[in-house]
């Protein structure tokens, strides 16, 4: 019977973006890097140039991509943090040519992909499907419905070029075990081990709600129902409104207050106008830094994070929002089924406004049922998205996946 060869400390390149490179994985390649480095040593490639996080560019050696190519030799494994942006193209290639484990934080890269070029996007449409003439790849290209997407994720590379993929939900690896069982009916190889490793997220500080809301010109005396996070139709605001509206004539002190980029109208103001909210509702706009954005969600007595349909994406709004022990509102859909029952309220799939409006009726007559989702949110971040519980199990992930590599050499 053949023995698992253990190395007391692997050495790690890790492929990521960093500071300043406007994406959110640098921030938490950022976080995690400190405490990864407790278990494995770890040379970073990354294409941000000089980083702009004083503690990442004094303690880690930083090297531009391309030279992977170069040093490969001198790593135990490689890591790749992919995610759905076009700051992951140099990843992405440098994968084709030097498979490792890769951290997929969304099983979906259609808009990443489109955002590198057109030919690049065709060319991993072409690459999952097979042939496609311009006229289709224009067409998936074009494709908003994220349902439609979904049947063709443009993971297929990532499903064959890599040793371990680590995913941050069950829903994301349900994603990549249906794209890998399609794979499998013309290919023949065993799937990579996949395991599943929660969003790390630090626990923010408490901060003092009505010193936020005196910063940000918001009545200290507010019921205040948050709703944070870029505003599109997926967030479903209307629905929001619709609910607010039934809860303004029973307490009139009630404030909806998006907190995010809104792209388009999305006829929105017409409808605020047809509710006769005029009165309760503020639009905060995009906040930086992100302590500017822990501060507005910080003035909210509540947050509602919906998102329909998912497509197996792990939402860093709904964890910051129990990191700042704000009770949270999801659907019971995606990765947000997977959050405990004790650490928010759930809607179900295809309810509605009026569902809504219950669940909100709720948390607004009750401060006790916030206090309690309260502390239970923030127990929950502390205890398993901590970084150093989130380092631990890619330590032993890595390892276990080394181990099996060197078996097979």
């Amino acid at each position: 019977m053949s023995r698992l060869i253990v190395k007391p400390r692997l050495s790690i390149a890790l492929v990521t973006p960093l500071n300043p490179m406007p994406n959110g994985l640098s921030d938490y390649s950022e976080t995690l890097l400190p405490a990864l480095a407790e278990h494995v040593d770890v040379t970073v490639y990354s294409d941000c140039g000089t980083p702009s996080n004083p503690l990442i560019a004094a303690r880690f050696d930083v090297r531009p991509v391309p030279m992977l190519l170069r040093d490969y030799a001198e790593y135990d494994l490689r890591l790749y943090q992919i995610g759905n942006s076009n700051h992951h193209a140099s990843a992405f290639d440098m994968l084709r040519r030097l498979p490792g484990v890769v951290v997929l934080h969304e099983p979906f890269l259609h808009h990443g992909l489109r955002n590198i070029s057109f030919s690049y996007f065709r060319r991993e449409l072409m690459y999952e499907q097979g042939y496609v003439n311009d006229e289709v790849a224009q067409r998936w290209a074009q494709e908003t419905d994220r349902e439609q997407l979904l049947a063709s994720p443009l993971i297929g590379r990532i499903v064959d070029n890599n040793l371990g993929l680590i995913v941050h939900s069950r829903a994301a690896r349900l994603v990549i075990e249906q794209t890998t069982a399609r794979r499998q009916l013309s290919r023949a190889w065993l799937p990579s081990p996949i395991t599943v490793i929660p969003e790390l997220m630090p626990l923010a500080p408490l901060y003092e709600m009505v010193e936020q809301r005196l910063e940000f010109d918001l009545p200290p005396e507010a019921l205040i129902i948050g709703v944070a996070g870029t505003i599109d139709p997926t967030k479903e605001p209307a629905l929001v409104l619709q609910a607010v509206a039934q809860l303004a004539g029973e307490w009139p002190q009630v404030l909806l207050v998006f907190i995010g980029d809104r792209p388009w109208d999305y006829g929105l103001t017409d409808l605020i106008h047809d509710l006769n909210l005029s009165d309760h509702v503020r639009f905060l706009g995009r906040l930086d830094p992100l302590e500017r954005l822990h501060q507005a969600m910080a003035c909210c007595d509540m947050i509602i994070n919906l998102r329909r349909p998912t497509i197996g994406e792990t939402s860093g709004t709904a964890l910051r929002t129990l990191s700042l022990g704000r009770p949270l509102v999801v659907r019971a859909t995606g990765w947000y089924a997977e959050l405990p029952d004790e650490v928010c309220l759930k809607m179900g799939l295809d309810d509605g406004a009026d569902d809504l409006a219950h669940v909100l009726r709720d948390l607004l007559a009750s401060p006790k049922l916030r206090q309690r989702l309260s502390r239970a949110g923030r127990q929950y971040i502390a205890t398993v998205c901590d970084v150093r519980v989130v380092a631990q199990q890619y330590a032993e992930f890595l390892q276990m996946i080394y181990s099996t590599s060197a078996l097979c050499a």
